[in-house]
């Protein structure tokens, strides 16, 4: 029982959780790398949680439909602040604190009470790679640690107060492990010993099992569970039964979301929806990545079980598992058979998610260490090596947990830069895998660009307008598209035109009388003719960090050129001039050289009186805004160049 200040002990521990909190939203997930967007079940996760869709096998129900609902509670109370991702991210948070909670309370159950030991080695674990990295990611492991802690908190409170109530939710607990992560029910067979081998809960005994042999000892405490099994009133035994499995009702969702989109069942024929069901929760991955890891060559890497000691650090991981023994003989019995358990799995899973078991694994040996430390009584030199491990835990495990801001997560980033042209709408775009891949993920989470198509099919397939129902929205390609498939733009039967840095309009017939904001007759050496020019407005709301590695916004120019004497290709140069002077950025003018529509329509295909809108876009130093532009159009020629004219236009 708990022997010090209670209200210090919550005290502390609100304290505990806030710190930990603040830690986790600190260094919150916030964006994707390219090969998250491909697959893996942290995209996964995402898109179910989202979509209420089926998870990866066997679907995580109750994870996923709590992920649903908390996806629109948080955008209703954090959307203004965070981003889908962060959102999504945080129902992790969720349960990585109410986790700590639970290890804080269990502490101070075996330290009895010493909040300082408990406070510790609870900010110690929180600091932990693999628990912190899965409590801001979306990845689902911290739930699992929650439901391991909270039946280690129900057993031993129902050792202290063996009520039937307690065993009610214990059976529950396992059921919601049953309809989330299977791997959490490897505590159920020692926890069913520490509850039926209770030396004061049997009704009698057998008299040639009290002999002093060696066969009755290690055979009485499993006989005397077996008859401790059976002296349970049947109703009791009902009402346990059927709490386990009321969470098993979840998987009709699973069912009948599969049902409902055969779409997200994944790759594979099924000859009914039941069939498919039961392939896809009896887990066929999992069983094909069990055995190749029986090798002696895996039994000891670098990762297994290496990893332990090395997260746990060897004072922790050794002192722990001895000091699971001054828990006493049933509850030491209790979690060491658990970690046994977690070992054979881990050892023989080697080509699977062994480490899905580890997270839970680390706060056991914590408790552990506690109840070493308590009873050795050396408590001023432990908080002074907790300390220390701390400093050194969070030291290694920040620059490898913190995932926000990351450089590297420029997933998103395709299709930021595709909005940031301002396509008018409704649209078809053309782009490539990861433009397509970044859209949708943007189009489903974000809730922006959902007037834009992005086919898998490349329009070179086919005709321009090849359905009569989309005929009337507008065709655009993206420069990456394009660098694949140069095609697309077919001479004679297809226009381009510029429609900002990333995307560029098509169009079946050429471009002859628009409206032009800014109206030039300027000639270029009677072969080009500017008849206008615009400037664009760069000014779509990007995410900061976004913006910041797309460099935007940019100055940006459209050039309306019409053709009139065209036998070779021309390259032209955009140069912004202040006050008659060079723009410079690091000693460097800017300027920004290209042949037409970003060199995907050289000035040779044009057809005669054709018009072609033409656009260049330069990031600029803060501040500063052009006077005049000037425009030099020249031709490439085996000894270097040869200028065509130079015009200068102001800028108005």
């Amino acid at each position: 029982m708990i022997t010090q200040n209670q209200p210090l002990n919550r005290r502390m521990g609100a304290i505990l959780l806030l710190l930990a909190t603040l830690l986790y939203l600190f260094t919150l997930d916030n964006g994707l790398r390219p090969n998250e967007l491909v697959g893996g079940d942290l995209i996964t996760h995402q898109y179910a949680q989202v979509e209420g869709r089926p998870s990866n096998a066997p679907g995580y129900p109750l994870y996923v439909m709590g992920g649903w609902l908390w996806f629109r509670l948080g955008r209703i109370m954090l959307g203004e602040w965070l981003n889908s991702t962060q959102i999504l991210s945080c129902y992790s948070t969720l349960w990585g604190v109410a986790s700590l909670a639970l290890l804080y309370t269990i502490l101070l159950k075996v330290s009895h009470g010493r909040w300082p030991l408990a406070f510790l080695l609870t900010v110690f674990y929180g600091t932990t790679y693999f628990f912190w990295y899965y409590s801001v990611t979306t990845e689902q492991y911290s739930s699992a640690v929650f439901q391991t802690l909270l039946l280690v908190w129900l057993a031993f409170q129902w050792e202290e107060q063996p009520h039937h109530s307690t065993l009610l939710w214990m059976a529950f607990v396992c059921g919601t492990m049953l309809a989330n992560m299977l791997t959490t029910l490897f505590m159920l067979p020692p926890l069913l010993w520490f509850i039926f081998s209770r030396p004061d809960c049997h009704d009698r005994k057998i008299s040639f099992l009290e002999k002093p042999t060696l066969y009755s000892k290690i055979l009485r405490p499993f006989v005397y569970a077996l008859m401790r099994l059976f002296s349970y009133p049947p109703k009791l035994v009902l009402q346990g039964v059927g709490v386990t499995l009321l969470p098993l009702l979840s998987y009709a969702y699973i069912y009948i979301r599969g049902a409902q989109h055969p779409e997200w069942r994944g790759v594979g024929q099924w000859p009914t929806d039941w069939a498919w069901f039961v392939q896809f929760i009896t887990i066929q991955q999992g069983r094909d990545e069990l055995a190749p890891g029986l090798t002696w060559h895996h039994f000891f890497t670098a990762e297994f079980p290496s990893l332990m000691w090395q997260e746990l650090t060897w004072p922790i991981f050794l002192g722990g598992l001895v000091g699971l023994i001054g828990l006493g003989q049933r509850r030491a019995i209790f979690l060491f058979g658990t970690l046994v358990i977690y070992a054979m799995f881990c050892w023989s899973y080697r080509f699977g998610n062994w480490f899905q078991v580890i997270i839970p694994a680390y706060p056991l040996i914590i408790i552990g260490f506690a109840a070493a430390v308590e009873y050795l009584g050396k408590f001023r030199l432990s908080y002074l090596l907790i300390i220390l491990l701390i400093g050194y835990r969070f030291t290694v495990s920040f620059p490898r947990a913190n995932q926000h801001d990351l450089p590297a997560d420029t997933g998103l980033d395709p299709a930021w830069a595709i909005l940031a042209d301002k396509p008018i709408t409704p649209a078809i775009i053309y782009g490539d895998f990861s433009e397509r891949v970044a859209m949708e993920y943007l189009q489903t989470m974000e809730g922006v660009g959902t007037t834009l198509t992005l086919p898998i099919t490349v329009p070179s397939q086919y005709p321009l307008g090849y359905k009569t129902e989309i005929k009337n929205q507008k065709f655009y390609v993206t420069r990456r598209a394009l660098a694949e498939h140069p095609e697309i733009i077919q001479v004679g039967a297809r226009y381009p035109q510029s429609a900002g840095e990333q995307l560029i309009a098509l169009s079946t017939v050429p471009r002859q009388n628009s409206p032009i904001p800014q109206r030039l007759n300027l000639d270029f050496g009677q072969k080009l003719r500017l008849i206008g020019w615009e400037q664009v407005k760069n000014d779509y709301p990007l995410p900061d960090m976004v913006a910041q590695r797309l460099s935007l916004p940019k100055w940006q120019i459209a050039l309306y050129w019409q053709a009139v004497q065209l036998d070779a290709a021309y390259t032209i140069s955009v140069r912004p001039l202040l006050n008659g002077q060079m723009i410079t950025r690091n000693g460097e003018s800017l300027i920004q050289d290209h042949q037409p529509v970003w060199g995907f329509y050289p000035t040779a295909q044009w057809s005669f009186d054709e018009i072609v809108r033409d656009v260049y876009a330069i990031a600029l130093p803060p501040k500063i805004k052009p006077t005049e532009v000037q425009i030099v159009v020249y031709q490439v020629t085996p000894s270097g160049f040869e200028n065509v004219a130079v015009q200068t236009i102001k800028m108005r």
